[in-house]
């Protein structure tokens, strides 16, 4: 629709509700202009010419187009986020109505905007993800054209992931009466107590109404309450006065009988309708969803959701949409958490930041539950990094403003202040104080809902860190259970777990011995036995999540790849390993395991990895199956390879050192070297702390065959340097390991290495010669091998997956049959495929609305000549759109891709990538898609637009 037509529409319905009665909202989507860079401040004059600035939609991301700069921090995507842009509107308000009030609501500007409003500074903002108000009242002039300018500076914000650039969600121009309801002025408490067993059916409606009038004013609040089907279930009507320039609150109790009750299976929803009257003429009148449920989270049985227990099946979500970049899009937001319950998802935890409002709608509406969150730190994450406006001032602002707006959602269960803050004063981090301050801010306008954080460092426990929240919220390595000691009745929610990284699509054959091993290709295995450093594979989590019922459930770190935070390649790559999804919506071999687990009831079957090897004929190629089945029989071209069952564990080979005899050069009281082949890691050799070069010896009672060596040190083994050396009579040594320290992982690690050796002897003897980061000499176990193993690590992936670590690779057919109580359930197949000689095209869905936002998704893959995928394609591919609809904008899931998002070409990554297609605003029609590739069958799709 064109900026003036809308001016137009907006004259037109002011005019014709005669601005008598009510407000008018307008969603101020096109009419943008945009600039680039620095500018002199007359830009925001309503006589500049803007007609040489670029024209743009908002939500806008100035970013998101790049290009990348491959020398630029991968934690922030390589895209020139940071700068200056300025964007300009112009609208018109009929005359004669300066009595009214003329508001703007931004939902989210990246960063630190001034508005200007007619040229006159109308106010600014000083945190890139809450929303903030304008009144614009002083500075419009009714019956002309009035414009609005705003200045967004990003040099200033600090950032651990891509945090977009620009007025990244919507505007919207209200004019209301004077006398109206305040922004997010209505709050909705339903009564009922999970613990006692009483339902929810009180309503409590309270309303806050704004008098602009210089007189008092007597208001009628009316509360109508709606059910799902639009059926008013109460009313109540009360009168009350409102004082010049002031606001009051007006409760209003209400009772509804036969409540529905909004749960993950059934989100039941119903619309309380607030009218305000002056005069027996209505003011103004909002509709505000709400749901009827109770929750409890435990100390000993989790989360309760209206008397039953829900098991969290959550993800963690950045805010960024891929290709869109930090740009809203309702429609992306939909498909993201449609495809996250697909999965099993019923819960998501909004990382770190407050999402878009449109998100938590779509919570409601889809039955997910929500932990709201406001800040990261508290420093250059929040904009503060100076520290500057000081906290309490600050966080109580912002933690305002994310209670307010998201006060009604039934989805939200939990609030969070913020996530991994060290305990250093110096970024005003963890201290008993500040904890109970932030917690309180939030409290003052909601206490219905449990206070947390994401927490991280088990040490900040001891003590009263904590005491000011009512749950504890803890990422990774079970670090909950420092936690779980020192405050045994407080409920605990895992909300950060996992962190496994994968690349869609790759595999290595040679399965990683240890979760961060690392590919020189700058790419990590699908076979999802890889995590980040701190974390985990999924399996583990699962079993913990089995095991400590008291925990309330995970989010898994995380839902989709982002872009930044490229672990563990931030030097090279633009966008995250993490995502059980990939950054264009692909799932990964992971999201079928998820689903395997969080959907037992759901028929899942998953071969990986596809079964194209060129030249590896005759050698290994593992595959793994996904099945909610607990067994499955697998077919290389019709042969049995075998039945596998969940939980039947590989064996390994014995421990030589078991039997053998230690000593060392010194020992430290109660940590003798005996304690170093015991079989038991939780006890220690450690060395006296005057030992300048501490050794630790093995007798290994004769001279045996020794293949690998495993060596689990006190702390992470990449702090030590040590050398192993061996012997046949105790007396001539040779040298078989030599370790040195590495700087990586940086935190956390494991403390186990492996070395792989070729040696007959009966005495070892290890060495220390370095330890890092203040770490002593110490060993917790020194295991010897005649034979090499998996790591027994990955034991607990045998009791999730189906795996078949040795397959000869032969092209054909691979095939899996997987079986329930011995009946099958259900079978997957891969095939390999011949050369590419055709594209084909698939979407999300054919059907858009013409509305200017709505989305489809376009898939594209190179087949064979018999229609099969091609899992190794990597053709450039050209999109081109026409008709009712655009192209906007390209990807393939990449993570190293430097191709930009808003070029009509993209490689095809293992054979996918993906078209975003917009439809235009209007009347709508068909919209043609054709991608093309140089060699290959284009393909095309047709879509239909449709007001």
């Amino acid at each position: 629709m064109k900026p003036r037509l809308q001016l137009f529409l907006l004259l037109f319905a002011m005019q014709t509700l005669g601005l008598s009665a009510g407000s008018f909202v307008e969603t101020m989507s096109d009419g943008w202009r945009f600039h680039r860079g620095e500018a002199p401040v007359e830009v925001a004059e309503a006589l500049f010419d803007d007609s040489g600035w670029d024209e743009v939609r908002v939500p806008h991301d100035w970013a998101i187009a790049g290009p990348f700069d491959p020398a630029a921090d991968g934690g922030t995507g390589k895209l020139p986020w940071q700068g200056e842009g300025w964007y300009r509107r112009t609208f018109d308000l009929p005359d004669g109505h300066g009595d009214r009030r003329v508001t703007l609501d931004f939902d989210g500007i990246m960063a630190f905007p001034v508005i200007y409003i007619n040229g006159r500074e109308a106010g600014s903002w000083d945190y890139g993800y809450t929303g903030f108000r304008i009144d614009a009242t002083p500075h419009v002039e009714w019956g002309k054209p009035n414009t609005i300018a705003v200045h967004v500076d990003t040099r200033r914000w600090g950032s651990r992931w891509y945090p977009g650039a620009g007025i990244y969600r919507k505007v919207i121009l209200t004019v209301s009466e004077p006398v109206h309801i305040a922004r997010h002025g209505v709050q909705i408490r339903t009564n009922g107590d999970e613990l006692a067993g009483i339902p929810p059916n009180v309503v409590t409606v309270a309303t806050r109404v704004a008098n602009h009038l210089e007189e008092q004013a007597m208001i009628r609040v009316q509360v109508r309450l709606l059910d799902p089907e639009g059926s008013e279930v109460a009313a109540s009507e009360e009168s009350v006065t409102v004082f010049p320039e002031r606001e009051r609150t007006v409760s209003q109790v209400l009772e509804v009988a036969g409540v529905r009750r909004w749960d993950v299976d059934d989100p039941v929803l119903y619309t309380a309708q607030v009218t305000l009257s002056q005069g027996g003429k209505p003011t103004d009148q909002t509709d505000v969803q709400f749901g009827f449920r109770t929750f409890a989270f435990t100390a000993d049985d989790g989360f309760h959701l209206n008397g039953s227990r829900v098991q969290l099946y959550g993800v963690n979500l950045h805010h960024d949409l891929g290709p869109l970049g930090a740009a809203f899009n309702r429609r992306a937001a939909e498909r993201q958490l449609e495809i996250m319950q697909s999965m099993g998802v019923n819960a998501l935890r909004t990382s770190h930041n407050p999402p878009a409002p449109e998100v938590l709608d779509l919570c409601d509406r889809m039955g997910i539950l929500v932990w709201d969150e406001v800040f990261d730190k508290y420093d250059a994450t929040a904009g503060r990094p100076d520290l500057q406006p000081p906290l309490p001032e600050f966080g109580r602002r912002h933690i305002r403003e994310m209670v307010l707006r998201d006060f009604n959602h039934p989805s939200i269960v939990v609030w969070s202040t913020g996530n991994e803050l060290t305990g250093e004063d110096a970024v005003e981090g963890i201290n008993p104080a500040r904890v109970q301050m932030m917690a309180d801010f939030v409290r003052e306008i909601d206490d219905s809902r449990p206070v947390a954080q994401g927490c991280h460092i088990q040490g900040l426990v001891d003590g009263k860190n904590f005491a000011g929240l009512d749950l504890g919220g803890w990422n990774y390595d079970r670090r909950y259970m420092n936690y779980r000691r020192q405050w045994p009745h407080r409920p605990i929610i895992y909300s950060e777990s996992a962190s496994t990284v994968s690349t869609r699509g790759y595999y290595e054959p040679d399965l990683p011995l240890r979760r961060i091993d690392r590919s020189p290709t700058l790419q990590v295995s699908s076979y999802d036995l890889n995590s980040a450093d701190w974390a985990d594979v999924p399996d583990r989590e699962f079993a913990l999540m089995e095991q400590d019922r008291f925990v309330a459930g995970e989010f898994v770190w995380t839902g989709f790849d982002y872009l930044g935070e490229p672990t563990p390649f931030g030097d090279d790559a633009r966008s995250s390993y993490f995502g059980i999804v990939d950054l264009c919506g692909h799932p990964k071999d992971r999201f079928y395991l998820y689903r395997s687990h969080w959907r037992p009831e759901e028929t899942t079957v998953h071969i990986l990895p596809h079964w194209n090897w060129p030249g590896r004929v005759g050698r290994n190629v593992p595959v793994f199956v996904y099945t909610n089945g607990d067994s499955a029989e697998l077919f290389l071209n019709g042969k049995s390879l075998g039945l596998r069952r969940k939980a039947e564990r590989p064996k390994h080979p014995q421990n030589l050192a078991l039997d053998g005899r230690a000593s060392a050069s010194s020992e430290s009281e109660g940590r003798p070297a005996a304690a170093a082949v015991d079989g038991n890691l939780n006890s220690l050799w450690s060395a006296a702390a005057n030992d300048r070069s501490a050794s630790f010896r093995l007798d290994l009672g004769g001279i045996v065959g020794i293949q690998r060596l495993v060596i689990d040190t006190d702390a992470k083994e990449n702090a030590y340097a040590y050398t192993v050396e061996a012997s046949a009579d105790g007396l001539n040594w040779k040298p078989i390991v030599a370790k040195p320290t590495r700087p990586y992982p940086k935190w956390n690690g494991p403390t186990r290495a492996f070395h792989d050796v070729d040696t007959e002897s009966r005495y070892l003897r290890l060495t220390f010669s370095e330890s890092t980061q203040g770490h002593h000499p110490g060993l917790r176990e020194f295991a010897v091998y005649d034979r090499k193993s998996d790591n027994d690590y990955y034991d607990v992936t045998y009791d999730y997956r189906l795996r078949w670590n040795e397959v000869a690779y032969a092209p054909g057919q691979l095939k899996a049959i997987a079986y329930r109580d011995g009946r099958a359930i259900g079978e997957a197949m891969v095939e390999t495929a011949g050369e590419p000689v055709a594209l084909r095209l698939t979407t999300d869905r054919s059907r858009l609305s013409a509305d200017g936002e709505d989305l489809a998704f376009v898939t594209v893959e190179a087949v064979d000549a018999k229609g099969r995928r091609c899992p190794l394609a990597d053709n450039q591919v050209t999109f081109e759109v026409s008709g009712a609809g655009r192209l906007n904008a390209t990807g393939n899931g990449n993570p190293l891709s430097m191709e930009s998002f808003a070029e009509a070409t993209q490689r095809l990554f293992f054979g996918l990538a993906r078209g975003i297609v917009r439809a235009d605003e209007g009347d709508g029609g068909i919209i043609t898609v054709r991608v093309n590739s140089a060699g290959l069958v284009g393909g095309s799709l047709e879509l239909t637009s449709a007001r």
